[in-house]
């Protein structure tokens, strides 16, 4: 049954009051449990990541935490609590979520419900997560009615590839760098059903070229250490989870953008409140058929510290790719770099020079000053690939 927007909003509230004992016990928010949410600082994620013994309710130290997630990356997860490493982005410094048994169940049937049709959970399904580590938060599906098995990123294309037609997944989660070798290597996997992505942003452009190659549609999984923020809907558009977070839109001044201030309302072992995220998001105004209340917003394309401010004015991720992906396409691995001084756009070193030129054109119109060509972007090496960055200056 749909829910309004006053619906969600209701339910927030009776799940705010239900998170305070757990608030209570957690250090580094103890002192205002009982209190409305707006009075509670806002955290940055690296306050949050300095000392992750203050963030839990159940009374673990920051290297209890820290040695729980190590194990976990080593394949010894604990039964009842589970620790582990978000897959970070370059130069910044991993999260580290903690998830009782209950929430992991919790985050499964929310997951599930967000991302599949009802009739397939009534089916058996075979997922195949190719990130760059496991997580309990996706294996315990495989006690679910589902199979599961975990593809890491450093392994070759072509023994990945080996593997999931081994496998012959109906369900693959990966990130789109990775979907979009997959689809240059010719991969093939006629069981498949279902596709997602997470981890890193994906273009329209890309999307139409793993479409083409897979002939499914890959969905968003918009996913951080902070919470499972928001899903894609039947109508392919990008919800925020409004029945679970209060997400509070933060304006981003020079931008029609905002940052996402994020609280989970349902995690109780590791209660994230009003913590400030990074991604760049842009609301879409236009409503959605599918009956989810959930605000929608534009699919993310890069983060809030990313921002160029050039030239007088705040040149957007969103706005460089669409720039360069008009004349790149997906084609073309690419990566734009600004500073105070210089605009630089690498490009892999067999695209040729004239597409190279136009990407730069096209990005010279955008921002108003010129850019340089460079012809010797390697491979992605992770964590995870960015695509445009603001080296500061």
């Amino acid at each position: 049954m749909a829910q309004s927007a006053a619906d969600l909003a209701k339910l927030r509230q009776r799940q705010w009051a239900n998170l305070q004992p757990a608030i209570a016990r957690t250090p580094a928010l103890a002192a205002y449990a009982g209190k409305p949410l707006a009075q509670f600082p806002i955290t940055q994620i690296e306050g949050l990541r300095r000392d992750y013994g203050a963030w839990n309710s159940l009374g673990l130290g920051d290297a209890d935490l820290r040695r729980l997630a190590d194990a976990s990356e080593s394949g010894k997860a604990g039964e009842d609590l589970t620790a582990g490493w978000s897959t970070g982005s370059s130069g910044c410094t991993r999260g580290l979520f903690v998830a009782s048994k209950a929430e992991r169940a919790d985050y499964i049937g929310q997951s599930l419900a967000r991302l599949l049709p009802f009739s397939a959970l009534l089916r058996s399904q075979r997922l195949a997560l190719h990130l760059r580590a496991s997580n309990a938060l996706y294996s315990d599906a495989g006690r679910r009615r589902m199979g599961f098995a975990h593809f890491p990123l450093d392994l070759p294309i072509h023994q990945t590839a080996a593997a999931l037609a081994q496998y012959s997944p109906t369900i693959l989660i990966a990130p789109p760098s990775r979907l979009l070798a997959m689809a240059s290597a010719g991969i093939s996997l006629p069981r498949l059903q279902f596709l997602f992505f997470g981890s890193e942003p994906m273009s329209a452009a890309e999307s139409e070229c793993v479409s083409a190659h897979f002939g499914i549609r890959p969905g968003a999984i918009f996913q951080a250490t902070e919470g499972f923020l928001g899903a894609e809907c039947r109508e392919g558009r990008l919800h925020l989870n409004d029945h679970a977070l209060e997400i509070e839109l933060q304006p981003v001044p020079g931008t029609d953008g905002f940052r996402p201030v994020i609280t989970d309302l349902r995690r109780a072992s590791q209660p994230i409140v009003r913590v400030a995220g990074d991604d760049f998001i842009e609301l879409d105004a236009q409503p959605c058929r599918c009956g989810f209340a959930g605000q929608v917003i534009r699919a993310v394309q890069g983060r809030v510290v990313d921002i160029w401010p050039i030239s007088g004015r705040h040149v957007t991720p969103p706005q460089v790719v669409a720039a360069v992906e008009s004349e790149l396409g997906a084609l073309w691995r690419w990566q734009a770099v600004a500073c105070a001084d210089r605009t630089v756009l690498s490009v892999q070193s067999d695209c040729s020079p004239d597409i190279g030129h136009r990407a730069c054109a096209a990005l010279e119109r955008l921002t108003g000053r010129s850019t340089t060509l460079s012809r010797d972007l390697s491979e992605w090496t992770g964590p995870k690939r960015r695509k445009v960055v603001w080296s500061g200056g």
